[in-house]
């Protein structure tokens, strides 16, 4: 079999293992250097996502390798004066995922390299970005991740836009759309989505987001156009499967964006909100028979609006917060009942009302598989909790022990480490435990396959 690898018999499966390793860049590299056969298969992957943070800028010259003359002149007059030498591939198709902020990033990184003397204001910047991005359209590529992330330094000449025009398949398959709102360039934002809504209909995942570091505030009048075309965007999609609205507290209407969804009740499995305002639009998602997954965090002061107008089954439930109210999550697992099987719930401090939590998930929630939980004491009604899931595979905890005796959190951690089901199969405890991680680990005869107690220390068993 390895040899059959080797010498590239087994295309399919050489493709999967090395699609495993697309967020190793180092790795992909090495592969590279194995074979010829390696390096064809690994360079379309390790140039699929080029545009990280992480990642020196000098890649962007491989790029500009089959410029013409006119091009290269240009780049002179811009201060680069560089000899491009030609490379084995096109990278420029392999590309995949794009991220607009991060590719502004980089191109402003790579000037730097070559024009010391560039400053972020400086007009070569905004030329050499559309000369690059332009020749990404051209090049065959075909996105299938974009992130619409704007800043008021990043500004696109019209002939981007009839370029996209004559090459849509540069955009006309992506499947996950990001809007992220930076520093008011809402025209920008409204432009590009406009261009994306004529051919982007295969999007699964879209999200909206604002991330405004100066402290501005959108005005709702400015925002209508945007928000009419987003709204566009998710009605003409074929099978959007999930929605994420994340910092969009300016907004105490949604003018149609949530009840957009309607449209997509027969395929919306998730629906995740952070740091968002209550609105009616929400009862929308009663109609959204497939909903599977639904993610509220940091929205606290909105909990208990919506756990009383939304009637919904889901599998999956996650719920972070600096508090949480137990009544209103009590009543959303009612609601679930013995569909849900994977609970998040994450608090910086001591709930309120723990008790009556606890009963709720114990009573309404028997067959969860996979448990993440912070900020609950290490009561004994705790321990008894989660020795009623059954079915548990997976194990997060992170629990308040400083107001437990030290002799009494011993004898609750025997008793919790002999109460776990024989279905787990991880676990993570945190840096709670750690001062007795022997006790536990003396006590626990359950079929692990892994452990951690702390960040930094893992074990992983064997089964016996």
């Amino acid at each position: 079999m390895a040899s059959k690898i080797l010498k590239g018999d087994l295309p399919e499966l050489m493709e999967n293992i090395l699609n495993n390793l697309n967020d190793d860049i180092h790795s992909l590299h090495s592969c590279t250097l194995v074979s010829r056969h390696w390096c064809k298969m690994s360079i379309p992957i390790l140039w699929q996502e080029p545009f990280l943070l992480e990642r020196k800028p000098l890649f962007i010259s491989n790029y500009f390798s089959s410029l013409g003359e006119y091009e290269k002149n240009f780049l002179e007059r811009c201060g680069i004066n560089e000899e491009f030498s030609k490379t084995l591939f096109d990278y420029a198709r392999f590309l995949k995922v794009l991220n607009l902020w991060k590719f502004k990033c980089k191109v402003d990184g790579w000037i730097e390299l070559f024009n010391p003397s560039h400053n972020d204001d400086d007009i070569s910047s905004y030329h050499i970005t559309n000369l690059l991005f332009k020749l990404l359209i051209e090049s065959g590529a075909i996105l299938h991740k974009f992130s619409l992330c704007f800043s008021e330094d990043l500004e696109f000449k019209p002939e981007i836009f009839y370029s996209l025009e004559r090459n849509v398949q540069f955009f006309s398959h992506i499947q996950h759309l990001s809007l992220v709102l930076v520093d008011l360039n809402i025209e920008s934002a409204t432009t590009w989505l406009k261009a994306l809504a004529k051919n982007v209909t295969k999007i699964k995942t879209l999200k909206f987001c604002e991330e405004d570091y100066n402290g501005h505030v959108h005005h709702v009048n400015d925002m209508l156009p945007l928000i009419h075309s987003f709204i566009y965007i998710i009605k003409s999609q074929e099978q959007l499967r999930k929605f994420c609205l994340f910092e969009v507290r300016y907004i105490t209407k949604f003018h149609g964006i949530i009840s957009a969804l309607e449209s997509q009740k027969n395929s919306l499995q998730e629906f995740r909100i952070d740091n968002c305002n209550f609105s009616a639009e929400f009862e929308v998602l009663n109609n959204c028979k497939n909903l599977e997954k639904l993610c509220i965090m940091s929205c606290n002061p909105i909990l208990s609006k919506l756990s009383k107008i939304l009637d919904y089954k889901i599998s999956t439930l996650l719920l972070t917060g600096e508090t949480i109210d137990a009544r209103s999550i009590a009543l959303m697992l009612k609601k679930s009942g013995i569909l849900l099987q994977r609970l998040c719930l994450e608090t910086v401090n001591k709930i309120n009302e723990e008790p009556l939590l606890l009963e709720a998930i114990k009573s309404f929630c028997p067959n969860i598989t996979y448990l993440k939980i912070s900020g609950f004491v290490f009561s004994t009604q705790f321990i008894e909790l989660i020795g009623n899931f059954q079915k548990l595979q997976f194990l997060s905890l992170w629990c308040i022990t400083k107001d437990i005796p030290d002799e009494e959190l011993k004898i609750r951690i025997i008793q919790f480490s002999e109460i776990l089901p024989l279905t787990l199969e991880d676990i993570y405890l945190d840096s709670w435990l750690r001062k007795h991680t022997d006790i536990f680990l003396n006590n626990c005869n359950k079929p692990l396959k892994k452990l951690e107690c702390m960040k930094y220390v893992t074990r992983k068993f064997s089964k016996h």
